[in-house]
């Protein structure tokens, strides 16, 4: 399909303006959860932080409401369904907007809307009107002196990549050719940005075992050189966009900016979720963050201000598929931050953790796989790599009754010798993950990191969780593999709470 007679009346193209301003951090409210807080109270989440940037999965009329004269900045969505209708005609398109959009504006500060998510990948026959619907939504917006203010855009996964290694090699797949050829110059005449769901995170879990976890975490690590280009990468986000920018210029558009739509890094997962931690998803978005926020671009396009928005506000505990899913959250439901990033207005925080390397020997990385290869790696991995489901306390066996304190009525939570490793690695990762206990005092350099071993880095977890959550017996269950104490398991420079 061409284009070019489609907006070629467009007034608007001279008077563009970017999507946001430079480096800025917005974050994704998604809403599969049935515990979520109303909208009103998510607004004054939101105004508590410095986040004034959020990217809705729907146009829902209380959330937008919520948003109105409040300085919050708002991309809103069109579901995946909704693509058919959009480009079935102008008209179509035009109500849509009218309903969706323009009546919440200008008290509502709508600057982008999002056609579906990752369309091209999971509902791959839409492709054939995936364009034309951005373009009737893109004309609606011109018909009602909008477009200057509200651009448009549809947020598609690494998946459409059929090469990313190097990124100077990055090229889409045959069969969506056509498809970008299109949406590329759609993007490139109306001076809005194309959006990429991009994840470290599943770039690492692929092959962890061959790669350095510090390389996605934006932590000190060897990095890949491109022998093709000679660029340098420090991280895996870096490469990812660059993969992008790679395909983009292949089919001859270099002058089409990037808006990474989503990324994210799990705080807790289930037992086969390498990585899913609190440690690391603060390791994560702190390190995103300030790399956004300076402005350094990617080496292929450095200085480049790259707007993007960390998935995900909330834990939703609807979401489907795998445990860390429903994880990816900044903040519980109560509201209570996760882990701090720096985000609370005027808060101070500590350093986070300093990232342990992963298991493996020195490989190179993979080829031709949607997301950016890895690093080497070269040392273990501490015990804080992902976690479990919660830990019901059973009924058979039963934990262990309450044993009489000590003098001064104190009792400690310790792994119990002779437990099994395995047993007790899944009980310290749920402690550290999904049990949300502050474990940055086992973390190398850290004052309780020595002695490194199973044992002394899963009695500091277990006793931080079970003051946390009351130090109630039941809280010392951790399947059979911690014992309460009554004597005080604190050493020189490691104080037990």
């Amino acid at each position: 399909m061409k284009l070019f007679h489609f907006i070629s009346f467009l007034s608007c193209l001279a008077a563009c303006i970017p999507l946001s301003g430079a480096g800025t951090i917005g974050v994704n409210y998604g809403v599969l959860g049935n515990n979520l807080p109303t909208p009103a109270a998510t607004t004054k989440l939101i105004l508590s932080t410095t986040i004034r940037n959020v990217k809705l999965y729907n146009t829902d009329p209380a959330t937008l409401q919520s948003f109105a004269n409040t300085g919050i900045k708002v991309i809103v969505s069109a579901g995946n369904d909704n693509i058919p209708l959009l480009a079935s005609s102008l008209a179509s398109s035009q109500s849509w907007v009218q309903t969706n959009v323009a009546a919440y504006m200008p008290a509502t500060q709508i600057i982008a809307i999002a056609l579906g998510n990752e369309v091209l990948m999971t509902n791959p026959e839409l492709a054939g009107q995936l364009v034309t619907a951005l373009v009737n939504v893109h004309t609606s917006l011109v018909n009602l002196k909008l477009d200057a203010t509200v651009k448009v855009s549809s947020p598609q996964s690494l998946g459409v990549l059929s090469k990313s290694y190097p990124p100077s090699q990055g090229v889409f797949k045959e069969n969506f050719t056509s498809t970008f050829k299109d949406l590329l110059s759609f993007h490139q005449q109306t001076m809005s940005p194309l959006m990429v769901n991009a994840y470290p995170y599943f770039a690492y879990t692929a092959t962890p075992n061959n790669v350095s976890v510090n390389y996605a975490l934006f932590q000190t690590n060897a990095g890949v050189t491109d022998l093709n280009t000679g660029l340098h990468y420090g991280n895996i986000l870096d490469a990812q966009l660059d993969a992008v920018y790679s395909a983009m210029a292949s089919l001859g558009y270099t002058d089409v900016n990037l808006l990474v739509s989503e990324t994210g890094w799990p705080s807790g997962g289930g037992p086969d979720e390498i990585g899913a931690s609190v440690p690391f998803a603060q390791l994560y978005n702190e390190n995103l963050i300030q790399h956004i926020t300076l402005n350094t671009g990617t080496p292929l396009r450095p200085n480049a201000s790259i707007d993007t928005y960390i998935f995900a506000l909330y834990n939703e505990n609807l979401k489907p598929g795998a445990v860390s899913e429903r994880f990816y959250g900044l903040f519980n439901v109560d509201q209570s931050p996760v882990y701090n990033v720096g985000l609370t207005g005027g808060s101070t925080r500590n350093p986070p953790p300093a990232a342990p390397s992963p298991v493996g020997g020195v490989a190179s990385p993979p080829l031709q796989t949607p997301s950016m290869p890895l690093p080497p790696n070269s040392q273990p991995l501490p015990p804080l790599a992902s976690a479990p489901p919660p830990l019901s306390v059973p009924s058979s066996p039963a934990p262990p009754a309450a044993p009489s304190t000590s003098p001064q009525g104190k009792t400690w939570c310790v792994a119990k010798a002779g437990a099994p490793e395995q047993d007790m690695l899944n009980a310290l990762n749920y402690a550290c993950g999904v049990g949300t206990t502050d474990c940055s005092a086992i973390q190398p350099g850290a004052m309780c990191y020595f002695p490194n071993t199973l044992v002394a880095h899963a009695s500091f977890a277990f006793n931080e969780y079970y003051h946390k959550f009351g130090a109630n017996y039941y809280n010392c269950y951790f399947n059979g593999t911690a014992i309460i104490s009554n004597s005080d398991p604190s050493y020189a420079g490691c104080t037990f709470a």
